[in-house]
């Protein structure tokens, strides 16, 4: 039990060393996060229909 308290009591010292980023950052960074995944995604969603289409011209070639 001794061995417990004293974990916590040193993570809770760790915790209040830590530099928290303030709200602004935060914000700016969700936001930062969510054009790149959006960016990504509809790149990724181009690519799909193309190579849907690729294929599907070549089992319209082959007349599978």
């Amino acid at each position: 039990m001794r061995r417990l308290k004293d974990f916590l009591s040193s993570v809770r010292a760790e915790l209040k060393k830590v530099v928290w980023p303030g709200r602004k950052l935060v914000t700016k960074a969700t936001i930062s996060v969510i054009i790149f995944s959006l960016a990504i995604g509809i790149y990724l969603w181009i690519l799909d229909l193309a190579f849907t289409k690729i294929i599907s011209l070549i089992f319209e070639l082959r007349g599978t």
